[in-house]
């Protein structure tokens, strides 16, 4: 009885402050009270669709329990498909590598080989060069000897037709008042170094090296001046002092 004329009293007052009606103030509680139980609606729903989800699953593992035939099959089923794909794979690797061997094959049989078994080569500068900078390919371009043809007089270049141990020699001039270093290079790196030095005499100087490496088929070998160290003045080559020159063989 107490709480039922507190409530008339706030009505009351809500009337006359506000204007508005018991009756609409009936309507606004009802409308809130709808939203309300809408939202409450939504959320069982929910859980009874997570309920369900449950209960399938549940269902499911009892089948599995109670048939271990039909578990085992699957799990047959899951490896077959796994060894297939297993086997796929090491078939392409295997023809991957055979495609591998087939292209190296190929370049190898690209690399000119001496029909008489013999490799040998001897070529020298037809004329002298001024002033070669560093990393500066020198090219021999008259040609004596060339057993095999492996060397190239347009690029200076020996390719080795086969694997095997080689010799190689270099003879540089330098020309008056000049100094020059040079490398022998196989494939990129500099296997050996020389300084031919008539700097302070009045003369022309020559320089002599010779190397001895083991070479698989493909391996390039040819002659620049130094990559790190510059010359100074020119080399010679001519009939005067001699030429500067270029010769290798196999063992």
């Amino acid at each position: 009885m107490k709480y039922t004329l507190v409530f008339c009293v706030i009505l009351g007052i809500v009337e006359c402050v506000l204007g508005i009606t018991e009756d609409e103030i009936d309507r606004i509680l009802e409308t809130k009270m709808q939203k309300v139980i809408q939202k409450y609606d939504k959320k069982i729903a929910l859980l009874e669709e997570k309920i369900h989800a449950q209960d399938v699953k549940i269902q499911n593992l009892e089948k599995k329990c109670s048939n271990p035939t039909m578990d085992a099959a699957e799990h047959g089923e899951n490896a077959s498909v796994q060894q297939v794909s297993l086997n796929r794979a090491n078939d392409t690797g295997i023809h991957s590598k055979r495609q591998a061997s087939s292209s190296q094959e190929t370049l190898k049989r690209s690399f000119p080989t001496g029909t008489s078994g013999l490799v040998a080569f001897c070529a020298y500068m037809s004329t002298s060069e001024n002033s070669p900078s560093l990393h500066h390919i020198f090219v021999y371009d008259i040609v004596k000897t060339n057993l095999g043809s492996a060397y190239n007089r347009n690029s200076g270049m020996f390719t080795a037709p086969d694997d095997g141990v080689y010799v190689f020699t270099w003879t540089i001039f330098s020309d008056f008042h000049s100094y020059i270093y040079t490398q022998i290079v196989v494939n990129s790196a500099a296997f050996d170094n020389m300084i031919t030095d008539s700097q302070e005499n009045g003369d022309i100087h020559s320089g002599t090296k010779l190397i001895i490496v083991s070479l698989i088929r493909g391996d390039v070998v040819y002659v620049r001046t130094d990559d790190t160290y510059p010359s100074g003045g020119n080399v010679f080559s001519g009939r005067a002092f001699g030429h500067s020159s270029f010769c290798g063989w196999k063992l």
